[in-house]
């Protein structure tokens, strides 16, 4: 596995990767994959986020907009004319559906977090234990 044989070569606190035992090397590799999760979560997180603002942004100006007055709408590449109920029916929608996708976000992004401290911490000790026995 490519992040094993860069783990082999890398040096973990003074510590150089082929005097660490193989169950330790392992917890790195986990370790590294759940580093690597939580960076993509959170930039998932980071665009659902911008894309909930400008939807929020949206709301608010159709909410501005005396009925009547024409909505216009990207579907594709087109524009395409809407009235406003029915563009604030489909914003809210877009709202809620990115707040829901946000929070999910978020739990998968604290269960991340909560892993990654709960194996640095096994391999912490397995090092020290390795260190002085």
């Amino acid at each position: 596995m490519f992040s094993e044989s860069i783990a082999r070569n890398h040096d973990y606190g003074g510590v150089a990767m082929q005097n660490i035992p193989p169950q330790v090397q392992a917890l790195l590799g986990q370790l590294e994959s759940y580093q690597q999760q939580i960076q993509l979560v959170i930039q998932q997180k980071q665009r659902v986020q911008v894309e909930l603002n400008d939807a929020k942004k949206a709301l608010e100006e159709i909410e501005k907009t005396e009925e009547g007055t024409p909505i216009y709408k990207t579907v594709g590449t087109l524009i395409v004319k809407s009235t406003k109920s029915k563009a604030l029916e489909e914003v809210k929608e877009k709202v809620e559906t990115l707040e829901v996708r946000l929070k999910a976000l978020e739990r998968q992004e604290q269960k991340l977090n909560e892993k990654i401290k709960e194996l640095t911490q096994q391999i912490q000790s397995a090092l020290r234990g390795g260190v002085a026995g």
